[in-house]
């Protein structure tokens, strides 16, 4: 009687020991395997950082050739649809005629390269009309352009609110559609601004001193500190 039992616990023994055996070795495998993982991931680590960069370096690069292949370009917003017929080139002419009047003698009729609606398709009738992107072929023409836009101030044609913006890259636009909230708080606190390349405000305080913020942050902080009880604008 015991010695089937001694018989039987050893069977079991025997069969507990290889499977010990077989966990064992699995358990080895996975720790090869897990070492090799590492050894590749400590030589890749470098590598992704490296490249990282390089795309951080090409994007950058991308979105400055970008720009500079728009720096002849204006962009006009709130001209109705359609108002252009099918000669856009001749009516933008017409418009810088009638926008500023007597001043747009200040330079040479433009002279432009094209002229057209930007491509987005308009998804309801309501929808705003799409903006004009007018390429001068003369830089300076296209300077003088917005020079007089900002003197203007609000610009009107045939009963429409019009303005008169430079063409930037998306992500520019982007970083630059950042400062509106404070941009329009520093209107109704009566300071004066301007928007430098590609999406930095100066800001003239009420002793004349002109101030640069690289964000719409700084601005906000700038805010709250000259106008008590104006809140941070939050920023994402």
């Amino acid at each position: 009687m015991e010695d089937r039992i001694i018989a039987k616990l050893s069977i079991q023994l025997s069969a507990n020991r290889a499977t010990i055996d077989r966990h064992e070795q699995t358990i080895q495998e996975v720790e090869t395997t897990l070492n090799d993982m590492e050894t590749r991931l400590t030589t890749l680590e470098p590598t992704c950082s490296a490249l990282t960069k390089e795309n951080e370096a090409l994007r950058r690069k991308t979105d400055d050739l970008e720009n500079r292949s728009r720096r002849n370009n204006i962009r006009i917003t709130g001209l109705p649809e359609k108002v252009e017929g099918s000669q856009p080139t001749s009516f933008i002419e017409v418009f810088l005629k009638e926008t500023f009047g007597a001043t747009a003698e200040a330079f040479p009729t433009p002279v432009f390269d094209r002229v057209h609606r930007i491509a987005t398709p308009r998804k309801r009738q309501d929808d705003p009309p799409r903006p004009f992107i007018a390429r001068m072929h003369h830089f300076q023409t296209k300077e003088c352009i917005l020079k007089l836009a900002r003197e203007a101030g609000s610009l009107s044609f045939r009963g429409s609110e019009v303005h008169i913006y430079p063409d930037y890259s998306a992500e520019v636009s982007k970083k630059r559609a950042a400062y509106f909230t404070v941009k329009s708080q520093l209107r109704n606190a009566g300071f004066t601004y301007r928007m430098f390349f590609p999406a930095k405000l100066q800001v003239t305080d009420k002793h004349g001193q002109k101030l640069t913020f690289p964000s719409p942050r700084e601005v906000s902080t700038f805010l709250a500190s000259n106008l008590p009880g104006t809140s941070l604008t939050p920023t994402a």
